[in-house]
């Protein structure tokens, strides 16, 4: 499930790849991931004092728009990707299954950790230790990231290879029907010349 870990490293990753592609929409990613990033730290207890409270009330509320945003955001940047790209056809397959598939990935993913969340968080050896609690808890965000990332190049590829496998399926029909055309052509030619010879 997403955690502190999964939004630190999606947070990150976004930033990094919106600076170098020039993509808005992976930079707003990368601050919606913050938030959801900073919610979780708020949540352990770290900020204390006064100021604890709504300073935690602040990030909650953060987090929960960027909840809302954050795949809104993903398939503008699919979208965008698509409109800058050359190929626009094979970016936009790409784009739109790679998203897809890391979705249904994640989904996935959630429902399964929070099943052995449920399990594990409960017994003793994870409730009497802390580096068990926080083994489980990066555990958890590293699975979330794998099953995001592997899900989307899976959909990502297989819609390219869709793609350029229908592109050679064409080529080859036509080029089946240019052939044809020249040879009709060659039968055309060759009877013309055997009635001119009558």
């Amino acid at each position: 499930m997403p955690n502190g870990i999964s939004c630190a490293y999606f947070a990150a990753r976004n930033h990094i790849y919106g600076q170098k592609e020039k993509n808005m929409f992976k930079e707003g990613i990368a601050g919606a991931q913050t938030a959801r990033a900073i919610d979780t730290v708020a949540k352990t207890g770290f900020i204390k004092g006064p100021l604890a409270s709504p300073v935690i009330s602040i990030f909650d509320k953060a987090a929960a728009v960027a909840r809302k945003i954050v795949y809104p955001l993903i398939i503008a940047s699919g979208v965008y990707n698509t409109a800058i790209a050359e190929d626009k056809v094979k970016t936009g397959a790409s784009q739109a299954s790679g998203i897809a598939t890391m979705y249904a990935f994640e989904q996935v993913a959630e429902n399964g950790l929070k099943k052995i969340n449920n399990k594990l968080a409960n017994t003793n050896i994870v409730k009497n230790n802390k580096a068990a609690r926080i083994a489980l808890y990066v555990a958890k965000g590293l699975t979330f990231v794998a099953a995001s990332l592997s899900g989307y190049n899976l959909g990502s590829k297989s819609a390219e290879k869709i793609v350029d496998k229908a592109r050679d399926k064409k080529q080859e029909i036509n080029l089946e029907k240019e052939n044809i055309f020249s040879n009709t052509n060659n039968v055309e030619d060759e009877l013309f010349k055997e009635m001119k010879m009558l």
